[in-house]
């Protein structure tokens, strides 16, 4: 279905098929008039395709496929993907049927600007990232890979460092990164999902806890977008809350989840509104959050005894950060050379504040 939307996409745009002479013609765009007028006839077909007395000839279903095929493979070659890559992808397509396709289960994932893009400049994350990782799921967890430790580990984290969010069982963990503002905490978040969102096979929920009326967009925008569920204007902003925390509720293992709550800097607030799932909803669940909260506050409000707490970059990391930003160049590095003689001169210019004292 997605090929078939791209190409009636790129057929509206009037970057057409193949002309008269069988050659490729680019065409020119089409008038706005004659977009709409396309798509509404597109949608006309959809509906007359989807209704019972609706038949598709093998010759129509042969075609279909080949386009679909072709449309696959075209894509794979422009993202760059080695020729035995597309070959897999295009095998893969060739063993789904539609009953599989009707019973895949749609979860939940950011897009878009719903999580905020990784920035292109990032020194010393990746290290920040598998603490967090190892504090959710216990050591050794492998990208992709739920293995028989990370599945002990799940409720207790690393040693102890994270904290479950409920009493007894098999519950969600809970994971503060904190600090103050510009530390990195959301980039820390951004980088574990698009690093470890496939383990979570229940999906990834993305709140902006920045304020409760956001956090409730964002729960809301999750039901409709993300899970296509059907909300009625009628429905209150708690029940569409209690609705997605029922759907956490039902994941058995090894369908876990994850939540993070995106500058969660009053979890006392979030959880007074009702915007921490209960416990009894946090079974196979992972709650990350990112937070300017104090140590005291994440506690009281979530239990949380032992953030990972991030300050501000080494010199040395702060240098590399600010050479990359000002050539544009994401691999370049501070000259060792050069580092060596700066941190030289500053710890002689400390020395010789403490003699004037």
């Amino acid at each position: 279905v997605a090929c078939v939307a791209r190409a009636l996409v790129a057929d509206a745009r009037g970057s057409g098929g193949d002309d008269e002479d069988g050659d490729s013609d680019d065409g020119g765009d089409a008038a706005p008039a004659a977009d709409v007028a396309e798509m509404e006839a597109v949608i006309a077909e959809i509906e007359r395709v989807g209704g019972d007395d609706y038949v598709v000839t093998d010759s129509q279903r042969a075609a279909a496929l080949i386009d679909a095929e072709r449309a696959l493979r075209d894509e794979g070659i422009a993202a760059g993907l080695a020729p035995a890559a597309v070959d897999a992808m295009i095998a893969a397509f060739k063993g789904v049927t539609l009953s599989t396709l009707r019973a895949a289960e749609r979860v939940p994932y950011p897009h878009g600007d719903a999580m905020p893009s990784r920035p292109p400049t990032l020194v010393g994350v990746e290290a920040r990232v598998a603490e967090v990782a190892a504090r959710l799921w216990g050591d050794g967890i492998a990208v992709g890979e739920v293995t028989s430790e990370s599945e002990g580990g799940a409720a207790g984290g690393a040693g102890g460092s994270a904290t479950t969010h409920a009493g007894a069982g098999r519950v969600a963990v809970t994971q503060a990164v904190a600090g103050m503002g510009g530390v990195g905490k959301t980039t820390v978040a951004v980088v574990y999902v698009l690093t470890h969102g496939g383990l979570y096979r229940r999906g990834v929920l993305w709140v902006d806890a920045s304020s409760v009326d956001r956090a409730i967009a964002a729960y809301r925008r999750i039901a409709v977008v993300e899970l296509g569920w059907e909300v009625e204007e009628s429905e209150s902003d708690g029940d569409v809350v209690r609705r997605l925390f029922a759907y956490l509720r039902e994941a058995a293992a090894p369908q876990r989840w994850l939540l993070v709550l995106d500058n969660a800097d009053d979890p006392a607030a979030l959880e007074a509104a009702g915007l921490i799932p209960p416990d009894d909803a946090c079974r196979n669940g992972h709650l990350l959050l990112t937070s300017r909260a104090g140590d005291a506050a994440l506690a009281d409000a979530l239990h949380i005894a032992a953030p990972l707490r991030l300050s501000t970059l080494p010199l040395r990391q702060a240098a590399t950060v600010l050479l990359r930003v000002a050539t544009g160049e994401a691999a370049a590095e501070v000259d060792e050379g050069v580092m060596a003689e700066r941190e030289g001169a500053t710890h002689a210019a400390d020395d010789d504040d403490d003699d004037d004292d």
